[in-house]
């Protein structure tokens, strides 16, 4: 049986990290400013916190790490 295009496809390369991950981390900033904007503590508290994930999920990306990367195997003993 032959693989599928989508099985046999590059699974990942740096330029579509630098894209998704500096996308993703602008997404994180604009939220960030526009949390600043809130009149309500309890809807700025929220939309901060939706920036840090973005942002982190943004560096994680840019930077390759699990879960987007290959995770770290564990010596042999």
């Amino acid at each position: 049986m032959t693989e599928s295009v989508v099985a046999s496809r590059h699974k990942d390369c740096l330029p579509c990290r630098i894209v998704s991950g500096t996308g993703v981390l602008g997404m994180g900033v604009y939220v960030w400013v526009q949390a600043k904007k809130r009149p309500q503590a309890v809807g700025r508290y929220a939309m901060y916190g939706v920036a840090t994930v973005a942002g982190s999920v943004g560096i994680a990306r840019l930077l390759d790490v699990y879960p987007f990367g290959k995770p770290e195997s564990k010596p042999k003993e």
